[in-house]
């Protein structure tokens, strides 16, 4: 009877995680295709505001006003960008990448954007932590999280970055995710943590707990389609109070 309700349970949960990676590809797809378009309109857009701003002159009023219009279409066009990542259709350039190597040169910039209050941990494995991937996608990675962490924390706070290798068996990893050897990179803090309501839409495009104009809600969903984009798979730890934990596994790679 245990060994029974045991495999109930891990068929219930095997099903809920098919279920949710079937939802979130087909809002990927939704995301990417409104992107796409949308981000063909704004060249559009650009397009035009060169012309007339090729015909306007300095001192005339109507040229603050198509500078205001190129500041927003250029905003518009981040978004889409941020969009086309977690839809997986952004165009990317991967090479071998040693995360041991790489994410020491993102720390610095890392510490501005935390600021004083926040202690940054490097926890690096041992060996070199190799994978295939375009380095600024790596970089838009930890500036997501570091800036959904800070968010999270009020006052004084810590995150942790951390390397290491693991070997995943089969029925380890999503259903989608083929067993194998894989780098994972942690990214945890202390802040004020989720709750498993939040945690459930947490990297669903335009989701977000922050006040209006304060986040588009797509810090995570760009994190999620990038590690997806690269054959890998993210897991989110959190509980109110307690802090979150993002464990991003990408496939090893060989060189």
């Amino acid at each position: 009877i245990t060994e029974r309700k045991q495999a109930e349970a891990e068929r219930q949960k095997l099903q809920a995680q098919l279920a949710q990676s079937q939802r979130m590809e087909f809002v990927g797809r939704l995301a990417g295709g409104i992107a796409h378009d949308f981000n063909n309109l704004l060249m559009g857009i650009m397009n035009y505001f060169e012309l007339c701003r090729d015909r306007v002159g300095l001192d005339q009023a109507v040229r603050g006003w198509l500078d205001e219009i190129a500041s927003d279409a250029r905003r518009s066009a981040d978004l889409t960008r941020q969009l086309l990542a977690f839809a997986r259709r952004q165009t990317i350039a991967p090479s071998l990448l040693d995360l041991n190597a790489a994410v020491p040169t993102m720390l610095r910039m890392l510490r501005r954007l935390l600021g004083e209050d926040i202690e940054l941990v490097w926890l690096p494995g041992p060996g070199p932590m190799l994978v295939t991937m375009d380095p600024s996608q790596l970089d838009q990675i930890l500036v997501n999280l570091a800036v959904n962490a800070r968010d999270a924390i009020t006052g004084a706070g810590r995150l942790v970055l951390e390397t290491k290798s693991v070997a995943l068996r089969q029925g380890a990893a999503p259903p989608d995710v083929p067993p194998g050897e894989y780098v994972q990179l942690a990214v945890s803090d202390n802040g004020c943590g989720m709750s498993p309501e939040t945690l459930e839409h947490a990297f669903e495009p335009f989701f977000t707990t922050k006040a209006n104009g304060e986040g588009t809600g797509l810090g995570l969903a760009t994190v999620y389609g990038i590690v997806q984009q690269n054959g890998g798979f993210i897991e989110a730890v959190s509980e109110t109070d307690e802090g979150t934990t993002f464990r991003i596994h990408l496939p090893r790679g060989q060189g």
